[in-house]
């Protein structure tokens, strides 16, 4: 008889006890920021029995966050990539809309088996956290279609300074995060919300027209801001 192969067995605990984790931080992180959750309640919910059993699988909050990225990036990536084929094949890649799409659907397509958008949640809650900006810089080598759409948008807004296109993207992307998850506690309310395809065009509209308005004289300031990475 073969012995049981225990190491396998250890590993595979390991392994869903690790998503089991990385998925109650995220829906935590989103509820209530990044820095109003500690370490010990997201280990009390995932009820491990180990009280370090989260920094014992990812380490301190931040390790915890480029842990969500690292189970969620893949995925939305594909996301990204289809949408971005899909316009250059329709030869859609000089329409704003279009890109400013393949760049934002994917954070509304990404939702649980109740429809609800915890990864949405999150990254706002990132993007919200002073240290976000630089962890999802780190991130950006999982999200090659994120590089490319942010290079078509970049062209798209060859009339003014990139920092200033980048600027008001990551503000906007908050802006349609925000409506995502409004969105979502509206329909756990019971409460009147807008068909998805109304909803989804308003807010590419509404990135668009944020992003592409005619820039501010020169002496504001604006171009002079830092090169910020964009967080989406």
């Amino acid at each position: 008889m073969t012995p049981p192969d225990r190491t396998a067995s250890t590993q595979t605990r390991k392994s869903s006890t690790s998503v089991t984790i990385i998925e109650i931080a995220e829906r935590l992180f989103g509820d209530f920021g990044i820095e109003g959750v500690s370490i010990r309640q997201i280990g009390l919910e995932a009820k491990a029995a180990n009280k370090s059993a989260v920094s014992y699988h990812f380490g301190g909050r931040a390790d915890l966050v480029r842990a969500i990225w690292t189970h969620r990036l893949p995925v939305l990536d594909q996301m990204r990539r289809a949408l971005l084929d899909e316009i250059t094949l329709q030869q859609r890649t000089g329409d704003r809309h279009a890109v400013v799409g393949a760049l934002m659907l994917p954070n509304f397509q990404l939702a649980d088996t109740q429809g609800v958008h915890r990864y949405a949640a999150f990254l706002r809650s990132v993007m919200r956290w002073r240290e976000g900006r630089i962890l999802r810089a780190q991130e950006m080598h999982a999200s090659p279609a994120s590089r490319e759409g942010l290079e078509l948008l970049s062209a798209l807004g060859a009339d003014m300074p990139s920092s200033v296109l980048r600027w008001r993207l990551n503000y906007a992307a908050i802006a349609f995060l925000d409506m995502i998850v409004d969105r979502d506690h509206d329909l756990q309310e019971g409460h009147l919300v807008l068909p998805e395809t109304t909803f989804l065009q308003e807010a590419i509209d509404m990135v668009v027209a944020h992003c592409f308005r005619p820039c501010s004289p020169p002496d504001l300031g604006l171009a002079s801001l830092d090169h910020r990475p964009v967080r989406i």
